[in-house]
């Protein structure tokens, strides 16, 4: 059995290169050869210690690879296909499913096995769920890495319910946040300003040219926020920043009837939440909880194809690091040097 480079978190706060023996096949499952994979803010809360590493059998989950090997009860993929992940099929049974939640079908325990920071991973395909879908040649490995973030940026853009034109506010300037941005500049809002608090997260944000504005979460970054949406406020408003007080500022800057889309995993409660403009400003406030199952007519990814078409701008939010420097990438991506930090193998 081959031995295989990987990515241990061995305790919070602690990663180290390793090298170990790939794992076997399993049944329902293929295995794929990683070429890339990047780092999420789930990773960098496993390694800071916000989750409990012990209750999960994964370490990654945003790659991009060849598939070398299918086990018996395996659908839909051959050796030498090009995949990334993305939660392409559920059961379609289960109450989740049958109640328009299939983005609660089943954990990423059930679907991944060690997972993306290693050379090789399982990853289930079978006939009731598959966490992969094919790519194109129009997408090269480190762009389709970004699959599965952007599948949960393309889930908040749809739960956004936006109208062409619609002026959009973006707190958080992480992956989450802009690529959400990206998203819905492409599906026609009339301007979307990007919210943050680091001076050079927001440097790099502009540095894109992709937004109509970048601002910090002051008060001339809300000002700004109303001299161009108007003094009523932003038609939707998405929160991504992950700290919980934001959701104060999101709702201050939307406008009466406006949206909010909460697109963020907290690890904390708010202190003085004065929810009463919720019912003075008749709000509307939905949480998105990606990735989801988004198919095309003919059974594509209609991610996949979103992605075709934003591909240059996601790009500029990428910075690629060698598997050598996997280390360096988690610091920058704990730091906010790297907005997305992909790891190539």
């Amino acid at each position: 059995m081959d031995i295989i480079r990987k990515i241990a978190l061995l305790e919070p706060g602690k990663l180290e290169l390793q090298q170990d023996k790939e794992i076997e096949l399993q049944d329902g499952m293929v295995k794929v050869q990683v070429s890339a994979c990047g780092i999420c803010g789930s990773d960098l809360s496993l390694l800071g210690g916000k989750r409990d590493m012990t209750k999960e059998l994964y370490f990654g989950h945003e790659f991009s690879g060849v598939v070398t090997e299918i086990a018996e009860g395996s659908r839909d993929f051959e050796p030498g296909m090009r995949v990334a992940s993305e939660l392409a099929r559920t059961c379609g049974r289960c109450w989740n499913c049958l109640n328009g939640l299939p983005n609660y079908c089943k954990s990423m325990n059930y679907a991944l096995l060690p997972g993306g920071f290693t050379e090789k991973t399982l990853v289930r395909s079978s006939e009731d769920y598959s966490f992969l879908s094919s790519i194109p040649d129009t997408l090269d490995d480190i762009t389709a890495a970004l699959l599965e973030p952007t599948n949960c940026a393309y889930r908040i853009a749809m739960q956004g319910n936006m109208k062409p034109g619609d002026t959009v506010v973006v707190f958080g300037l992480g992956a989450m946040g802009l690529i959400a941005g990206i998203i819905l500049k492409k599906l026609g809002a009339g301007a979307v300003i990007c919210v943050g608090r680091r001076p050079a997260r927001q440097e790099k944000a502009r540095g894109t040219g992709i937004f109509d504005a970048v601002v910090g979460n002051d008060e001339d970054g809300m000002a700004k926020i109303f001299e161009i949406c108007g003094e009523k406020g932003a038609d939707l408003v998405i929160e991504a920043t992950g700290t919980p007080r934001v959701l104060n500022d999101a709702i201050r800057v939307v406008r009466p009837g406006g949206r909010i889309v909460v697109g963020s995993v907290y690890h904390g409660t708010i202190s003085d939440f004065d929810p009463l403009p919720i019912f003075r400003k008749e709000l509307t406030l939905v949480g998105a909880k990606g990735p989801t199952t988004y198919r095309r007519s003919d059974g594509s990814s209609a991610v996949v194809c979103m992605m075709e078409q934003v591909k240059d701008d996601l790009n500029k939010i990428i910075t690629v690091y060698d598997y050598k420097e996997a280390l360096r990438a988690f610091e920058d991506a704990q730091s906010g040097q790297a907005i997305k930090a992909v790891i190539k193998f």
